[in-house]
């Protein structure tokens, strides 16, 4: 499906707009190395790490720290 920029310009306000922040929680992966400039405010403790990371959806800000931990690991 191809968006126009209308829909482009709508799709991003909705996103503005809905945009919240959730606290992801996670183990450290075993081979995890920092990698660069990390985009979430992030504290590791005892293997766990504890992220927060602006989403429109929890299931969103999950996946988008698992891609970074998985950026990080490679």
């Amino acid at each position: 499906m191809d968006m126009n920029s209308v829909d482009m310009a709508n799709n991003l306000i909705f996103r503005a707009k809905n945009l919240s922040e959730f606290t992801v929680e996670t183990d450290v992966p075993e081979t995890f190395m920092f990698n660069g400039v990390v985009p979430f405010d992030m504290v590791i403790s005892e293997g766990m790490i504890s992220a927060k990371v602006w989403a429109v959806t929890f299931d969103e800000a999950a996946k988008k720290l698992d891609n970074y931990l998985n950026s990080c690991s490679e």
